[in-house]
């Protein structure tokens, strides 16, 4: 595994953001594009030519999303690409380039990257934790939300990680995966459910079910079989990650399981799986 080190290090330019001051912005497909151009602003007055996007491979590439979901893919690989061929136009005279340092990982081994286990706590992965979140941490700072699909992600990295971090411990207005009642739907239920808000109890169980679908895919399909839906699968190092991701999607499963068995037998009825099968998928 790379080290990374000198981006947990400390020696960073550090820009304060006037907490008092908001604006609503309501085009979220160019929302990371207005991210990038900031950047690329502020890399320019900085005279820097590296700009380090650290999103998880899973996030980046989203295979294991259809494409009607509103989710954006703004650190998709091509994404970047052609905005690094844009910069290369507007800024002829240096090498101002956009990176991700952790394409090739899941959420989970990510936060294995976090050296220091405390730093975890302060860390946000909800784009509207204060529109939706009721809870708070002891700075007053809004949890994450617990229902959309970044917090989805987050949620399985955390569990996967290797800091043993508790499950009161995940920073969550709530988790579902615990709390609800996977008794009172069935997955025909779920799939005629509304996925145009971008955080609700809907999308997460949505979000949830095409995991689930993609992960179980990965571990009892064949390559050929997998690669004439995601092509992009041909390429080993975005198989290898889907791979372990399929794994710790499961685990996530059978770690919530334990206090929820409403969980384990609605996995088990969705996926149509033989007793027993949840635990070989982990």
């Amino acid at each position: 595994m790379r080290n990374f080190d000198h981006l947990f290090d400390g020696n960073l330019t550090s820009i304060g953001v006037d907490e008092e001051f908001s604006a609503y912005e309501n085009t979220q497909f160019t929302r990371s594009f207005m991210y990038f151009a900031f950047a690329a602003a502020v890399a320019v007055a900085l005279d820097v030519d590296d700009i380090y996007v650290p999103e998880n491979g899973v996030l980046s590439r989203f295979s294991s999303l259809e494409s009607g979901w509103t989710t954006t893919r703004t650190v998709h690989p091509l994404f970047v690409k052609s905005l690094n061929r844009t910069f290369d136009e507007l800024f002829s005279d240096r090498q101002v380039q956009i990176s991700n340092p952790f394409i090739d990982y899941t959420k989970g081994e990510v936060i294995n990257c976090i050296p220091n286990k405390k730093d975890i706590f302060f860390t946000r992965t909800c784009p509207h934790p204060r529109e939706l979140s009721q809870g708070r941490d002891a700075a007053g700072h809004p949890y994450n939300c617990g229902k959309c699909i970044p917090c989805l992600i987050r949620l399985i990295g955390l569990v996967n990680s290797e800091h043993n971090i508790q499950p009161d411990r995940l920073l969550l207005d709530r988790n579902y995966f615990v709390d609800f009642d996977f008794s009172t739907v069935s997955a025909k239920t779920i799939a005629q459910s509304d996925q145009s808000r971008q955080s609700s109890l809907s999308v997460f169980l949505l979000g949830l079910n095409a995991h689930l679908s993609f992960a179980y895919r990965i571990q009892t399909s064949t390559r050929k079989e997998l690669v004439s839906s995601n092509p992009e699968l041909l390429d080993p190092d975005i198989y290898g990650l889907y791979e372990r991701f399929s794994k710790e999607m499961f685990r996530t499963v059978e770690f919530f399981a334990a206090e929820n068995p409403t969980l384990e037998d609605y996995v088990t009825e969705f996926l149509s799986l033989e007793d027993g099968e949840l635990a070989s998928l982990s």
